[in-house]
C-alpha cells in the first residue's frame, strides 16, 4: 500500500439513528445464520460446470465429495463452495444477496488473510475489519473482487487523509480492481463510540492511495476517544464500474 503524508481533512460526521452495529451475542447469531445460509444455498444449487462461477481468488479447501456440507475442520467443502457459487450466480438472486453469500463463503472458508499492497515499515498500528467482503462481477463477468478494510486510530499523518488524536482513518481496498475513480460518494463507514454514544457516518473517498490500483478509498472520522464499533457498507467506484460490497465490521479503541 502506497501511503503518503498529507494534511488532515476531517469530514463533519452526521448523526445516525441506526448505526447497524452488533453486540457480541448478535454477532454470534449472525455467524450461525450465515453458516445456515451457506448450507441452504448448497442444498438448493446443482453443481454443474455450466453454472459454477470462478472468483477472483479461487476458494478451495481440499475436501472430497460428501453428503456433509463441511469438511473435517468445519469449513465449507469443495462441493459446498461450488454449490454456493452456482446458487449466487443465478439470475433470480439479487446482487446484495449474492454479495452476502460470497462474503460468508470467503469468511467461513478461512480466507481472512487477503494479502494486497504491502504496508509500509514502521507504519501506524491498525485494526483489521473482522471479515473480508465480496462484490460480485466487480472485475468482470463472473470475476468477483474481495475487499478488506482497516481502521487506523490517530494521531497519524498516514494513511491519507490522516487523523488527529480522537480520530480514526478508515481504509478500504478492493483487490484485483483498477484504480479508484476520482468521484466517489457510495461507500460509508457507520460508527458509534460506545463510551460516549456519539455516532456518525464517514464517507470514504479517493485520497490518492494506490493510484495505479487496486481501488482504495479512505476517510477520517471524528469519533472522539473511546471504544468504537464501525460498519463499512456501500459501493466503490473503480475507473471502470461501480461495485457494491456486502457490509463488514470492526471494533477498535481511539485515544
Amino acid at each position: 500500500m502506497v501511503l503518503c503524508a498529507t494534511s488532515v481533512s476531517t469530514p463533519n460526521p452526521t448523526k445516525d439513528t441506526d448505526p447497524a452495529v452488533r453486540t457480541p451475542d448478535t454477532t454470534k447469531r449472525a455467524g450461525r445464520f450465515a453458516a445456515a445460509a451457506l448450507t441452504l444455498a448448497a442444498s438448493l444449487a446443482p453443481v454443474t460446470a455450466a453454472h459454477a462461477a470462478p472468483s477472483a481468488g479461487p476458494i478451495t479447501v481440499g475436501s472430497t465429495t460428501s453428503s456433509n456440507p463441511l469438511d473435517h475442520l468445519g469449513r465449507p467443502s469443495d462441493e459446498t463452495i461450488a454449490r454456493v457459487e452456482a446458487f449466487a450466480s443465478q439470475p433470480f438472486v439479487p446482487e446484495p444477496a449474492a454479495n452476502a453469500l460470497r462474503t460468508a463463503l470467503v469468511f467461513f472458508a478461512g480466507q481472512g488473510e487477503l494479502g494486497g499492497p504491502p504496508l509500509p515499515e514502521n507504519g501506524p498500528a491498525f485494526t483489521q475489519f473482522a471479515w473480508p467482503t465480496v462484490s460480485s462481477n466487480c472485475i468482470g463477468p463472473r470475476m468477483h473482487s474481495t475487499a478488506s478494510a482497516i481502521a487506523v486510530p490517530g494521531p497519524t499523518p498516514t494513511p491519507r487523509p490522516g487523523a488527529r488524536a480522537g480520530e480514526a482513518v478508515f481504509v478500504f481496498t478492493a483487490l484485483g480492481t483498477p484504480p479508484a475513480a476520482k468521484q466517489q460518494g457510495g461507500l460509508n463507514a457507520y460508527w458509534i463510540n460506545l463510551d460516549t454514544m456519539r455516532t456518525g457516518v464517514t464517507p470514504l473517498g479517493n485520497h490518492g492511495i494506490n493510484p495505479t490500483g487496486p481501488t482504495t478509498l479512505s476517510g477520517t472520522a471524528a469519533t472522539g476517544p473511546g471504544r468504537v464499533l464501525a460498519v463499512i457498507d456501500g459501493a466503490a467506484r473503480t475507473a471502470e464500474k461501480t461495485c457494491t460490497f456486502a457490509p463488514t465490521a470492526a471494533s477498535f479503541h481511539v485515544r
